[in-house]
Formats: structure tokens, sequence, C-alpha cells
């Protein structure tokens, strides 16, 4: 927030390019974001109202410059007063519900993100994947210590267990209101991205514990083909409550019966569940891994010959990785270079031009079949064969 106030928004956070701001009503939009971020910053850190204004008027921050335009066509007692009063009041409301000063402030935020998105609806096998890649997110902005964290697609899909192509759809296509990218990858820095708080119209109509999700979804024996993202639901249901019935596990987990009944059985089958009066419950088995040993999955995955997946995912992802900075990046950089011309395939070699003409590097005798090109260099004319040449040239090339 001190940069945003000394430097402005020069990393684009807010929502707006440098490109738009030619358009006055975007301008506005854009600085009053910058405008209600620092007062909520500044309200957090002790100031009073007085101290927010001049930091903004009195000074030649850049964070400042919205409230001093408005200054300018305005004035200060109808223009600027009013709107700094309104924004300093909105910020002391938002800090109100949103208490967040420090970084064990910022993990209970998230905490309780985490606690909201088991509550909602994920059904579907798109959406299941879509809460993978969701935790996935939520686990890297944990590990970041706030909502602002750096993730690449292959690192979501290597913690959330699926492809880069389905990580890219669902982060794309499925996660509307979760994630905003703020910062595009370098080949020096990966995404930088911003956890929301979701769709205002998202349905609570699940239950389950998200942070089980967000432990077991890299394991092998959930992947594809193996349990999968429906029997990883139920174990995250039933360690949130136990003792539920099917039509319980159905409601909690946004499945449909029959879905809910194969999976149960095929967790009983490997030992991970029991019944009891109707009820499942979590067994001893599925308890001991959740406690960190692991080793009951991985039996479980070896049985259904889903074991290695996890790791031959990050090979590829290291092969693809070193790729890209060995032989692509490069090749991007060389052609981008203005000095750098391209090879052409009809190009007469520079050691058969002598002054301007092209010599037979045999008989050293000048060869007329060339041409000067649009861009100045010489290109070789090919020349139309007769009938007899055409037929000599297929016997040699059959021959060879």
């Amino acid at each position: 927030m001190e940069r945003l106030l000394i430097e402005g928004d020069v990393d684009g956070v807010y929502g707006i390019t440098a490109r738009k701001r030619r358009d006055k009503s975007l301008a506005d939009v854009h600085g009053h974001a910058i405008t209600r971020a620092l007062a909520a910053a500044a309200s957090r850190y002790g100031w009073t109202a007085l101290q927010f204004e001049k930091a903004l008027l009195e000074t030649t921050a850049k964070g400042g410059n919205h409230v001093r335009n408005k200054v300018n066509r305005k004035g200060y007692d109808h223009g600027a007063k009013p709107y700094l009063e309104r924004v300093w009041e909105g910020a002391q409301q938002f800090i109100s519900t949103h208490p967040v000063a420090d970084r064990q402030g910022a993990i209970e935020d998230l905490v309780r993100l985490r606690y909201r998105i088991g509550l909602l609806s994920w059904r579907g096998t798109s959406r299941n994947t879509a809460l993978r890649l969701l935790m996935a997110h939520w686990e890297a902005a944990r590990k970041a210590g706030g909502r602002t964290y750096t993730l690449s697609f292959r690192e979501a899909a290597e913690v959330a267990g699926c492809t880069l192509g389905t990580a890219h759809e669902a982060i794309k296509n499925r996660l509307g209101g979760w994630i905003r990218q703020v910062k595009t990858a370098t080949d020096e820095h990966g995404t930088t991205w911003r956890l929301l708080d979701g769709p205002k119209d998202a349905v609570e109509a699940g239950g389950i514990d998200a942070a089980v999700v967000a432990r077991l979804m890299g394991l092998d024996a959930f992947a594809h083909r193996g349990l999968g993202s429906s029997s990883l639901k139920i174990v995250a249901a039933l360690n949130l409550e136990g003792g539920q019935d099917l039509l319980d596990l159905a409601d909690a987990t946004c499945m449909s019966r029959s879905t809910a009944y194969r999976h149960v059985k095929l967790l009983e089958g490997f030992g991970f569940l029991e019944c009891l009066g109707g009820d499942w419950y979590l067994s001893q088995r599925a308890r001991t891994a959740l406690a960190g040993q692991v080793a009951e999955f991985d039996e479980a995955a070896e049985q259904m010959g889903t074991q290695g997946t996890a790791q031959r995912r990050v090979d590829m992802h290291k092969v693809q990785r070193a790729t890209w900075l060995t032989k692509v990046l490069p090749r991007l950089h060389e052609r981008r270079m203005p000095d750098v011309q391209p090879v052409r395939g009809d190009e007469v070699p520079p050691e058969l031009v002598r002054d301007g003409m092209v010599v037979d590097p045999v008989t050293g005798e000048v060869l007329e079949d060339f041409a000067v090109a649009s861009d100045g260099r010489l290109i070789v004319i090919e020349p139309e064969l007769d009938y007899d040449e055409l037929v000599h040239r297929t016997v040699l090339a059959c021959a060879s």
C-alpha cells in the first residue's frame, strides 16, 4: 500500500490498463478504486481522516492524483472534501467487517473463506475439478500469507492432481468470481493472482471439509481412473460430520444417490468406510491416512493402477519448463531483435556472391538464374524444366 500511495497503480491491480485511462469514465473508476484501497489501509494503520487527506492533497504522491483532480475541477469544498468524507466512512465500515491487519488475521480470513467453499454446491464433473483447482489456489494463498500470491498453471495442476489442459480450462472458465489474474507470467516470474470471495449468487447446498480436499487431491489414489473427485468429496463430508446415511451424503456432496452409492461401496471395498446401522463412517484406516500416513491411499492407488501418476506429471512438467527456457525463449528473443533477419530458403549463400554477381563454385562462371528480392537479397530463380530434364532428375532421385 505504501508503493500504491507513492508510485500509483503501476501493476494495473485495480482493473484498468494505462491504455484505457484516456477514457474519462474509466479513469474515474480506476482512481476511485485506488483511493478506497488507500483509505482502508490508512484506517487499519491507525491514521486519522485528516492525516489521510493531507497525504493525498499536500504531497505529490501519485496515489492522490484522483483527489487532486477533483480539487482542480470542483474545488476543495464542493469536490474533494465531501468525496474524501464518503470514502473514509466507507473504509471504516469495510474494515469493521474485514478485520485483517496482520499475517495471523490474513490466515484467519483464508480459513473463513475455506469454510465457505466447503458449504457451496460443487455439482458435476467440471465443478469437481474447479473445486480442486480453487483449493490449489487457496493453498498457494495460505503459503503466501494473504490473498495475493504467485502460482503457475503447471503448479496448480500438480497440486490439484489434474492435467495442464484441464487446469487451464477450469481456471479460465469455471472460477469466475473466485480468482483474478493480477500480473501475467514472464520467463522469470510466475502468474500473480488475487483470491476473491466468490460469486454473490453462489448456492450454499453442500457440506464438506475443504481442508481434506486440499490435503488429498494431489494423491495418486484420487487421480482420474482412481477413486476420483466424488470419492474425495465423500471422505471430506464424513470427516466434517460422521454418521451420515446415503441420502445425507448425496446432499452434502451435491451428487446423485446412485453416484454416491457407487463411490461409497468403492471406498468400503478399499477399507476406508464402514457402515453402522445404515450410517456411514470413516474407518480407522481412513483416519490413519488423514492423520498423515498416506501409505494407506498409496496402496489403493497401486491396486487401481494409478500409482506414479503425480510423479510422471511432475517429470513431464520439468521437461516442458526446460524446453521453454532453453529452446523456445531464446528463439523468441531472436525473432524480436530488430537486427536479426529471417533465413530464406531461396536465398543465395553469401560465399557465392562476388561483386554483386552469383558465381558457380565449381566452374567459376557467372550464373544468370538469380534476381534481387524486395528486401535487397539475391534469390535463386528455379528454371522451368522440360520433360526430359524432369525424367532425368526423377531417375537420379530414385537411384540415390
